[in-house]
Formats: structure tokens, sequence, C-alpha cells
């Protein structure tokens, strides 16, 4: 390895385990009536650099989306989702933010603004491929209420371990392994051995997460042996989706990563795969506990 590699690695080590701390420490305390802003605020941050990402690919492509008014539109949604898992008079909440932002949008247009069409349509495919899915961490989070036998925090551990397992499994087994391209054009690093290796490493995790937090953890989740392997082998299927997705939306941009972010790449680089297993989790959830 030279040295050009090592310092990516460590630069990718440090600020990992950085931004890995510091997000399951918002989670721990995100049940704390004097913390809760801290982990809204960073859900709200990650939403939001990941959607200025996106723009920016956008950009590249010469289109150009209503950035700012759509940033802080998610900002508003985020907050709007919070409150909703607060208290059932806010349960509407978030659609109306949701309608709200669509009368902004076309309201710019009346007064000014060139190509209309393309450039309405990427603003607001940016909140449904982003700031919709990635929300449903809150949701996640404050699912169950305080008082529940279930924590929504440990879910959501749960949600983001098991998904960023699908990644590091695909990486390590792609390099090892790895010689048939799934996707050439698409992206030319992933192979078959890696997806397999990825699909492997996830569903383990689930499994082990599932038996680790039984036998240690006093709000353990109500999962199965069986259904968390059946969803583990859910979230290595659609994680490894969201990251091709999102591949090809760099690739139809002429970019190689979303952001320049030392060590990471972009933010949205971190949480592609989280854009379609987050729902999946919360889905899971709405389907086998009727609160």
């Amino acid at each position: 390895m030279n040295l050009r590699n090592m310092s990516n690695l460590s630069q990718r080590l440090i600020v990992g385990t950085a931004s890995t701390f510091i997000m399951f420490l918002s989670i721990f305390l995100s049940w704390e009536k004097t913390t809760r802003p801290f982990f809204v605020l960073l859900i709200a941050g990650i939403i939001g650099c990941a959607l200025y990402e996106f723009y920016a690919i956008a950009i590249n492509k010469k289109y150009y989306p209503l950035r700012s008014c759509s940033i802080g539109c998610s900002a508003l949604y985020v907050l709007a989702t919070f409150l909703s898992t607060q208290s059932p008079l806010f349960h509407a909440l978030p659609l109306f933010v949701l309608y709200f932002t669509l009368i902004i949008v076309f309201a710019f247009f009346f007064v000014q603004g060139e190509h209309p069409l393309p450039t309405i349509a990427i603003t607001l495919f940016g909140l449904a491929y982003i700031t919709l899915p990635l929300s449903f961490m809150i949701s996640i989070n404050y699912f169950f209420p305080e008082n529940s036998t279930q924590d929504g925090r440990l879910w959501l551990s749960y949600l983001l371990i098991v998904t960023k397992m699908t990644d590091t499994g695909a990486y390590i087994a792609g390099k090892i392994f790895g010689k048939n391209k799934i996707t050439p054009y698409i992206s030319p690093s992933k192979t078959f051995e890696g997806a397999i290796g990825g699909f492997l490493a996830t569903t383990a995790t689930s499994v082990l997460f599932c038996i680790i937090t039984g036998a240690f953890f006093p709000k353990p989740l109500d999962l199965s042996l069986s259904q968390s392997l059946f969803l583990g082998m859910l979230i290595a299927t659609i994680a490894q989706f969201g990251d091709l997705a999102e591949s090809l939306l760099k690739r139809d941009g002429h970019v190689k990563d979303s952001n320049q972010l030392p060590g990471l790449g972009g933010v949205l680089d971190m949480f592609d795969s989280l854009i379609f297993t987050a729902p999946l989790v919360y889905f899971f959830l709405i389907s086998t506990h009727i609160r």
C-alpha cells in the first residue's frame, strides 16, 4: 500500500469513527428532553447535506433546481416528522409541509424562472428521493412510546449497523474475490462476488444483533431468529439497490463522489443505501407492531 492510500485509509478511519460516535451518541440521548433537539438537528443536517449534493449533481448536468428553497422545506419536513411522533395533534403536519412545498415551488415560476418543467421535477424529486425516505429514521427512533417494552433507539441502531455491513461486506469480498462485474456502465468496481459478500455479512449481522440484544439488553428487539434472517436478507438486497441507484445518478452527472469530504466522499455516498432500507424497516415495524 502506497503512502497516498495509507493517508486515505487513515482519513476514512478517523472521520468514520468520529461520525459514527456522534451518530450513536445522539441516538442514545435522543429520548432526553434536553438533548432531543440535537438528534433532530443532526438528522436534518444529514438530509440537508445529502440534498445539497444531489442538486450539485443536477447542476453539473446544467439543471438548476431550487436548492435553497428545497433544503429549507426539507428541514421543515424533518421537524414536522419529529413533532408528529410526539403528539397525535401533529399527525398530519408532515403532509401539510409537503403540500406547502408544492405550492411554493410552483409559485416561484409564476413570478420568475426559466425551464419550469425540468426544474420543478428535479427539485421535487430530490425531496422524494432523499428527504422523505431518510426522515423515516426519526419515525423509527420514536416509533414506540417511552413506557413500551420496545426501544426505537435500538431499532434505529439495528437499521444503521445492519445496512452499513452491506457496504463493508461487499467492499471486503469485492477486494478479495471480485472478478465478475454486476453493472460495468453504472459502477465498474461492483462485482457479483462483492454483492454476495455484502448479502452474507448483512444477514449474519442481523441475526447476531438479534441474539446479542436478546442476551444483554433490557429491551431487546421483538424479533425472532427467523424474522431477523428474513429482514436481514431484505435489507442486504435493498441496500445494494440503493447504492446502485445513487451510482446511476452520479454516472449520469459525470461525478465520482457526491462531495470531497476527507475520507468519506460525500454525505449522500454514506447514506445512499439507507434511503431504501429506512422505509423498509419502518414498514416492517408497522406490519408487525400494531400500536
